[in-house]
């Protein structure tokens, strides 16, 4: 299998669909591990799909995808990953750019 950055958009694309089947089917038989993973390569898929054109900014608040109330304020940039602190426990996390969404006012 080719690494998600050496893929091409298409190729991103076909592999996201593969990993929302399988989380889909994962989720279904309540194989809670297995759709974490699935969901996990889905974001860092998704991640190189959008980084050519992503707006993510660093010392903006974002709100994190699939994670109810929960907000995290960018810090740095390293490729598709955005780190900064989870605004509930102040920990330093890196996420995906992928789960980071805009944030209610």
């Amino acid at each position: 299998m080719a690494l998600y950055s050496e893929m091409t958009l298409d190729e991103l694309k076909e592999e996201m669909k593969s990993l929302q089947e399988l989380g889909r089917k994962a989720l279904e038989d309540k194989r809670w591990n297995e759709y974490e993973i699935h969901m996990t390569k889905w974001y860092l898929a998704k991640s190189y799909e959008i980084l050519p054109s992503h707006s993510i900014e660093v010392g903006r608040r974002y709100a994190i995808a699939e994670e109810e109330q929960e907000y995290f304020t960018v810090t740095g940039l390293e490729g598709i990953m955005a780190w900064g602190f989870r605004e509930s426990t102040g920990e330093t996390d890196s996420l995906p750019i992928a789960r980071l969404e805009e944030a209610p006012n």
